[in-house]
């Protein structure tokens, strides 16, 4: 008789717990095969008490060996294209609320701060950047029914409130943010240029925060309004002007 067990083929398809789960693997350091197992099991999502399930995938698993399961579920090791953020539960009585899937909601000034908290995490590991990063990008929402604006003047008391996210929470929404940036900079190739180099340069900072200075006074306006500005309509005008800049002959 065969035995049928299903598995995700996409990050967006994933729970917040099994999303988490992967996010704290992904930081442990134990051997390969190990981790391989782990996540096959995170991904057939086993509970504890759900004895039948586990029997039915521990039969798949002893016919079939991990080598060949993990085929099915190369996608976890190869792309990180998670985009939906996933939810916390209430901060100070306050309901907290992600940006929109794929950060369609959020602005220049708001990633740009995102940008160089992930930064500051992926050089030092230190945890208190991503409780910044989350300070950043989850807010309660406003009478309109929509986020409350970012102000950066708010953001060490705010961080101190997602001090009370477990570890696995917080790398999860790291994993959220760089899926949601991989996008961005998909749409953008111009603006994000792949480097040849596969050496990755330690950097400490984005530079948004100069470019969106250079920004102000012209198209979107103020400083003020510069920075408040969508995220993706402020590097699709940004790409525009790379793409009108090659087409404009080159003086002798």
């Amino acid at each position: 008789m065969a035995i049928k067990i299903t598995i995700p083929q996409k990050w967006n398809d994933l729970q917040p717990r099994q999303i988490k789960k992967l996010a704290w693997l992904f930081g442990t350091e134990k051997s390969s095969k190990t981790i391989d197992l782990m996540i096959f099991f995170v991904l057939v999502d086993v509970r504890w008490w759900q004895f039948r399930k586990y029997r039915k995938v521990y039969k798949v698993l002893k016919a079939i060996g991990i080598s060949g399961l993990k085929e099915h579920y190369a996608w976890v090791y190869e792309k990180t294209d998670l985009t939906i953020f996933v939810p916390i539960k209430k901060l100070k009585g306050r309901k907290m609320f992600p940006p929109a899937d794929r950060m369609t909601n959020a602005t220049i000034d708001e990633f740009a701060h995102a940008d160089d908290l992930a930064i500051g995490f992926y050089n030092t590991k230190d945890l208190e950047y991503l409780q910044y990063l989350a300070a950043v990008l989850y807010r309660e929402l406003g009478s309109d029914n929509k986020r409350l604006p970012f102000f950066k003047e708010d953001l060490e008391e705010r961080a101190k409130w997602f001090k009370k996210l477990s570890p696995k929470t917080l790398l999860a929404i790291y994993l959220c943010y760089q899926g949601s940036r991989d996008n961005l900079v998909n749409m953008n190739p111009i603006v994000f240029p792949k480097t040849k180099n596969k050496t990755k340069r330690e950097v400490s900072s984005s530079g948004l925060g100069k470019l969106i200075l250079s920004f102000s006074g012209g198209k979107f306006g103020t400083y003020n309004e510069t920075k408040n500005t969508n995220v993706y309509t402020f590097f699709s005008e940004f790409e525009e002007q790379f793409k009108n800049q090659k087409k404009q002959p080159k003086h002798a």
